[in-house]
């Protein structure tokens, strides 16, 4: 006997947790410096609530998908050809940052790289899930991955060094569940060292990241300032935390404890418990998704769900590395609970993915 067993609520439930820590978060981590700078302690939060509400919009509109236009060609290939486009249009933008990373328009920015990460997985798991495509042979292969080099060759251009090595990271999971043979996986990693050597080597910006990172104390008021006062921030937290509200750090040692050091504020804020809780509800989040490719009850949406919580999961894990220093320095936002409305939407909509097809999901029960 088949029993369809529904929408995951447990799913839904940590989801909820997430993006109302991130709702927390937003104005704890911010109403000093809305207040300083825009006379208004609920500016950041405002605005992240609109984004907020705009993606609990396309999160129903996806999860109650009763034919999902996300597995069909045709509106993946939609998907990527719009976000190549703006991947390109970045470098018409003008520079922020000293990269080209956002389309800026009536007071607003969106960061294109978030939108192409899903439209890479959505592209991979298609192409991987069909029938009688071979993962292990290299020369068909390359060819169907010429839409993966375009968006990473952008994201290099740009730069975004971030999102290309979570992207990567990424590709190379679908393609080893997807059966790629572990002398070819070793093989290519083998390579990928080279390569990434001559991307960081490159980079003065990058090396120079990568030479705080092992010589710390050389470069801890310069490049390094930022890193060691997450460790501060996360050191003063102790097991229960200062209180929330109550993070010094924020006081501008950490110029971006909003986004890409928000992990070190809760820390300092809610203590270890806070800091366990949000790892725990990631760690939730990753362990339902497995669950739900599973039973998703075929190849192509076995290797979407992997894909998405992957990229969800493998990001949370990147940034919570950044803030505890064992990882170079890197801004990648915290999902769901990091200001940023690109970031936000984006994971709704890898979130209303995945719960749309765990509706669909089927148990086979044995009779007695």
């Amino acid at each position: 006997m088949v029993k369809n067993i529904g929408v995951d609520k447990f799913l839904i439930s940590v989801i909820i947790l997430l993006l109302l820590i991130g709702l927390i978060m937003a104005y704890n981590s911010t109403m000093l410096l809305a207040k300083a700078k825009y006379d208004d302690s609920f500016y950041f939060l405002k605005r992240q609530l609109m984004w907020l509400c705009l993606g609990l919009i396309i999160f129903l509109f996806i999860s109650f998908l009763k034919h999902p236009i996300y597995l069909d060609m045709k509106f993946i290939s939609l998907v990527l050809f719009l976000s190549i486009v703006g991947l390109v249009m970045v470098f018409f933008s003008g520079k922020i940052n000293n990269s080209y990373r956002w389309i800026r328009f009536y007071g607003f920015s969106i960061q294109p790289s978030e939108f192409a990460k899903i439209s890479i997985v959505l592209y991979l798991s298609y192409i991987f899930g069909r029938k009688g495509t071979n993962v292990n042979n290299f020369k068909k292969m390359f060819f169907l991955l010429i839409p993966f080099f375009i968006v990473e060759l952008l994201m290099l251009k740009e730069p975004d060094y971030g999102n290309f090595f979570l992207i990567l990271a990424v590709t190379i999971a679908i393609l080893f569940v997807s059966g790629l043979k572990v002398k070819y996986f070793i093989y290519g990693s083998l390579l990928l060292v080279p390569f990434i050597y001559m991307i960081i080597k490159l980079s003065p910006e990058r090396m120079s990241r990568i030479l705080a990172f092992l010589s710390p104390e050389k470069y801890q008021s310069t490049l390094n300032f930022q890193p060691i006062h997450s460790l501060y921030a996360i050191g003063c937290g102790g097991i229960f935390g200062q209180g929330l509200g109550n993070s010094t750090q924020k006081l501008y040692f950490l110029p971006y404890a909003y986004s890409d050091f928000i992990f070190s504020i809760i820390a300092e804020e809610a203590g270890l418990i806070g800091a366990l809780l949000v790892v725990s509800l990631f760690s939730l989040f990753f362990v339902r998704g497995i669950n739900i490719a599973k039973l998703s009850g075929n190849k192509h949406t076995y290797l979407l769900v992997i894909g998405l919580t992957f990229l969800v999961v493998f990001q949370a894990m990147l940034h919570i590395s950044v803030a505890i220093v064992i990882f170079p320095a890197k801004g990648f936002p915290l999902p769901f609970i990091s200001i940023g409305g690109s970031s936000l939407i984006a994971t709704l909509i890898i979130s209303g993915i995945i719960v749309n097809i765990s509706k669909h999901r089927k148990m086979v029960l044995l009779n007695d």
